[in-house]
């Protein structure tokens, strides 16, 4: 029962840090601006039709003032989906703010009020960067239990790169500290219990 309780907690553990993890910061490229607004008005679409420019009304969070024009790049801007432009629609976005001096060129336009170059929208519980990070951590398990494979076929490559043999003998290292620590439990459980000393015992914590 004890080793049964044991197995759960870690497969709970597995499940449940990575979420929490990622819920602290909602992005490995941190904006001045984080704020949640509602689509107004659609302004303008750049010559290239890769931005599009609206208005949006501020409803919380940090932005330069309450009515604000947002620029969304469809080849940049992440989360971004035509419903989610749609006028009376609310998300969460993450910016910064578009000066004439840093954004430059005809594909950029000017309206008036402060604007803000969105580098994420969130309209769900997570925020795009948040997704991919989560995913990344779900995964890693899987690719630290392959490291001792993944090592041999790495040094022969052209591209080997320090950065590269660093990561897989790292994740050697705890895929080992991970097997040993098991180990270690299941013979401490297995003093402790005197069914457990006999494999086929249906007494057997």
């Amino acid at each position: 029962m004890k080793y049964r309780t044991l197995c759960l907690a870690l497969v709970l553990a597995a499940a449940l840090i990575p979420l929490v993890a990622v819920q602290v910061i909602p992005t490995d490229s941190p904006e001045p601006y984080l704020f949640k607004a509602r689509f107004e008005d659609h302004l303008g679409t750049s010559s290239n039709e890769s931005l599009s420019y609206h208005e949006v009304s501020v409803l919380q969070g940090k932005a330069p003032t309450t009515t604000i024009v947002v620029a969304l790049d469809r080849n940049y801007t992440r989360g971004l989906s035509p419903d989610i432009t749609s006028t009376g629609t609310e998300s969460w976005m993450q910016g910064s703010l578009m000066t004439r001096e840093v954004y430059y060129g005809e594909q950029y336009l000017f309206f008036g009020p402060p604007q803000i170059y969105v580098r994420q929208l969130k309209s769900g519980v997570l925020w795009p960067d948040q997704a991919t990070e989560l995913r990344i951590l779900y995964v890693s398990p899987v690719t630290t239990v392959l490291a001792p494979i993944q090592l041999p076929l790495q040094l022969r490559s052209e591209s080997l790169s320090a950065r590269t043999v660093g990561t897989l003998l790292a994740r050697c290292a705890l895929l080992i500290a991970t097997i040993n620590s098991l180990c270690a439990v299941d013979m401490s459980l297995r003093r402790s219990c005197p069914a457990c000393s006999h494999t086929r015992s249906p007494q057997c914590c």
